[in-house]
């Protein structure tokens, strides 16, 4: 055990140190040069058509506001309808040309298949899809009786998401 402490003591840091000044002078500049030429890169995403789902709330709502502030169109996409209008409304009034609600439940296939027609028979074309849906289990992993309550988590954290990107694959 006291070897243990004393390489971890005396032998490490030194080590730890010198890594640490050989290797951030180059990471720090490699930040540098990339935050002076991204900006030249940057897509423009003023008039795209952006389909988000779990718009209702959270995240994806206020990812809406900013699209929609930057007068990007919007599919918005959720289960609650009302939340939808409300988030849709202002939407319009922060910028956004046009806002379609499609109330929606990602975790059913025939929905991710009317949403994404919809959207695309109302704008012609989308351009970005922001799979945003998902819900949090309240519960530990290792506190779970039952495997299988966790089921409506995994429809739609994980399989709402492959459902759609599998209706939009289709299309293409």
């Amino acid at each position: 055990m006291d070897i243990i402490n004393t390489v971890l003591y005396i032998v490490v840091p030194p080590i730890g140190l010198t890594s640490l000044l050989f290797f951030l002078p180059p990471y720090l500049f490699f930040k540098f040069l990339l935050s002076t030429i991204k900006p030249l890169f940057r897509q423009n995403v003023t008039g795209k058509v952006i389909l988000i789902t779990g718009a209702s709330s959270g995240i994806g709502e206020h990812l809406a506001y900013e699209y929609g502030r930057r007068g990007d169109r919007l599919a918005l996409v959720a289960r609650r309808e009302h939340r939808l209008q409300h988030v849709a409304g202002r939407a319009i009034s922060i910028g956004s040309p046009d806002v379609l609600i499609i109330p929606a439940d990602v975790s059913k296939v025939e929905d991710c298949k009317r949403f994404v027609d919809v959207a695309v028979n109302h704008f012609g074309r989308l351009d970005h899809l922001v799979n945003n849906a998902g819900i949090a289990p309240i519960c530990m992993f290792e506190e779970t009786p039952d495997v299988s309550n966790l089921a409506p988590t995994m429809d739609i954290n994980f399989w709402g998401s492959v459902y759609i990107f599998i209706v939009l694959a289709k299309q293409q």
